[in-house]
């Protein structure tokens, strides 16, 4: 006669066991109470996990298309080189591959001034071809707003951010007066340079260190304003991939001279780019801690399980079970707990991240309040992006967190003396 074979690991019978403990109520021995607040728990903590990383991707995206839309994703300083030099390396930068559009600038600071009111600006020359080619800049313009013959000689014009003509109280048609604090010697000394501009319209790019502060003026205008003769500062470049620029910056490296400093948009914007990975991996931090704390209750939630269930599991033990069965029965009891809040939680936040505008849309409804001022945040709705890999991550650390907090209370079942637990029955 041969020898039994034992029930082979995680089999129907462990199976049915957990589950018959899990649902049982607490005249029964169970923890049916402690076990659905410990699946609420995980399906929140998710929740919040992946909708608080995805807001926050939605951010940073949002922040950083508004920047790299304005300004160029590569820099080639060409100030002190001469025409024939510049438009070599703008032959040879547009020739390198990645790349996709080149325009040649020149910055400089000055002082705007409407009637009375001035303030600080940023003043940046370029070809009106080359700002059209901003879609950010050219498809925000207000209404009345218009870059035809923005390279006009007879009549030179600017583009003011819509904050900074607010400041001001410029519209659209009005003259704006220039001073620029690099002057021109005269028998009397420096004397700055002042010009008068008509406004050709206004742009808003939802940044509000563009829209407060930057002014659009055509090349040559800007050459004759600075100072700069036939030069220019640099070549703004634009990529196909903004978000890895070295290897365009390599290429560029090798084929213009090696005096030419060439630099990216991340050493321009270095505090900015720091401050966002910073705030994110601090973030992503404090919720998986948040998950492991709240995975933590289904401890509580096994101890007494097992408690309660110390003559069943001496019973299971004479009868032949072994103490592997016993620690697989108890830990699929809490890992399902831990699975079933896992999915839950990811279905929530998903939809959560999907219908954030409505979501947003139904809160401002009932508090009777906006939730982001346009004016003051740049920002009509909250910006969501669902990164899958993070959602896996989130995942993966939720489900581990329950396997390793269902552990400790599985192994104390699986030692359970079957004498010791029989003897006060």
């Amino acid at each position: 006669m041969s020898e039994p074979t034992s029930a082979p690991p995680f089999g129907a019978f462990e199976r049915s066991l957990a589950s018959r403990y899990l649902r049982a109520k607490r005249q029964q021995g169970g923890v049916a109470l402690i076990s659905i607040i410990s699946f609420a728990g995980i399906m929140l903590a998710v929740t919040a996990l992946i909708v608080v990383m995805s807001i926050m991707n939605g951010f940073r995206e949002t922040l950083l298309s508004r920047i790299l839309g304005v300004s160029g994703h590569v820099y080639v300083d060409v100030r002190g080189r001469s025409p024939n030099e510049v438009d070599t390396a703008i032959e040879r930068t547009r020739a390198t591959p990645g790349v996709n559009h080149v325009a040649p600038m020149i910055d400089g600071q000055a002082l705007a001034s409407v009637e009375g009111g001035a303030s600080g600006v940023y003043v940046r020359g370029i070809r009106e071809t080359d700002l059209k080619s901003l879609t950010i800049v050219s498809r925000q313009m207000a209404p009345g707003s218009s870059l035809d013959a923005f390279d006009d000689q007879e009549d030179p014009k600017v583009l003011l951010g819509s904050r900074l003509a607010a400041q001001l109280g410029a519209f659209e048609g009005d003259t704006v007066t220039l001073l620029s604090p690099n002057g021109s010697a005269t028998p009397f000394g420096m004397v700055p340079r002042r010009k008068s501009f008509t406004v050709a319209g206004l742009f808003t790019v939802g940044a509000a260190e563009f829209d407060a502060t930057l002014v659009f003026m055509p090349l040559d205008q800007a050459q004759l304003f600075f100072g700069r003769g036939d030069s220019v500062d640099r070549l703004e470049v634009r990529i196909d991939d903004p978000t890895d620029p070295l290897p365009v910056k390599q290429a560029l490296r090798a084929s213009l001279p090696p005096d030419v400093i060439i630099t990216d948009w991340k050493d321009m914007h270095q505090s900015l780019v720091t401050a966002l990975i910073v705030e994110r991996n601090m973030m992503r931090i404090v919720l998986m801690i948040l998950v492991a704390i709240t995975a933590m209750n289904i401890i509580t939630g096994l101890v007494m399980l097992v408690k309660n269930k110390g003559r069943d599991i001496a019973i299971l033990r004479t009868m032949g079970a072994t103490r592997g069965a016993i620690l697989r029965i108890f830990f699929l009891s809490g890992a399902s707990i831990g699975v079933l809040g896992t999915i839950a939680g990811l279905v929530l936040g998903t939809l959560m991240c999907l219908n954030i505008s409505a979501i947003q849309a139904a809160i401002e409804f009932v508090t009777r309040t906006q939730i982001f001022n346009p004016e003051v945040y740049s920002l009509s709705r909250l910006p969501a992006k669902l990164d899958w890999g993070e959602v896996g991550i989130v995942t993966v650390w939720a489900l581990l967190m329950s396997f390793l907090a269902t552990l400790p209370p599985a192994w104390r079942a699986s030692r359970l003396d079957p004498v010791e637990a029989l003897r006060y029955e």
